[in-house]
């Protein structure tokens, strides 16, 4: 999607998609100079955090509107790839994101997911035989 297409709450959201996450340590600069030159980009926003365990990438694409989130481990065979619908609002998932990255490992990254299905309408996994909806 061009800037120029985003509703105002739309760019607000990405504002704080991108305020948030780079003050939580991500690198959020990989899109930004694409969607201020009015390229079609998608996602509109995107960050990584490496952390201790995981490497996360978040992004954000507006329409559909969901957020796409990989866990992907760093010393290991797991990958984990989510998209998250947002129930109310973006921000809380991007919130309980942030408090929880320095903490995630092997062994409670399952319950984290958990965690966000509360969060989310829906929360899907995408697995070998494709998007699977996480209850």
């Amino acid at each position: 999607m061009k800037k120029n297409d985003m509703s105002a709450r739309g760019l607000e959201d990405r504002q704080y998609f991108l305020q948030r996450l780079g003050s939580a340590g991500w690198n959020v600069n990989a899109w930004s100079a694409p969607f201020e030159s009015e390229f079609d980009v998608d996602p509109e926003a995107e960050a990584i955090y490496v952390g201790a365990v995981f490497s996360l990438h978040l992004a954000s694409h507006a329409s559909p509107g969901y957020l796409s989130f990989d866990l992907i481990q760093r010393e290991g065979p797991d990958v984990v790839r989510l998209r998250l619908y947002p129930r109310q609002s973006a921000n809380e998932l991007i919130d309980r994101i942030t408090e929880a990255q320095d903490t995630l490992d092997a062994d409670n990254y399952p319950d984290f997911i958990k965690s966000l299905i509360s969060l989310c309408d829906p929360l899907l996994i995408e697995t070998d035989d494709g998007l699977q909806r996480l209850t």
